[in-house]
């Protein structure tokens, strides 16, 4: 599995997760996380180009 992968499946449990968490705090913490993965998952891939 590549870094890419890793990195969008982690943005997808990490929005699942701020889906699921009832606590404001944590529900933003965790779409930012998300956030970040997606972002990183895309810088990731345009360097491999």
């Amino acid at each position: 599995m590549n870094v890419t992968a890793v990195l969008h499946a982690g943005f997808a449990v990490s929005v699942l997760a701020g889906i699921l968490v009832s606590d404001t705090t944590l529900r933003v913490a965790a779409f930012a996380l998300g956030a970040v993965l997606f972002v990183a998952g895309i810088v990731v891939s345009r360097r491999g180009d």
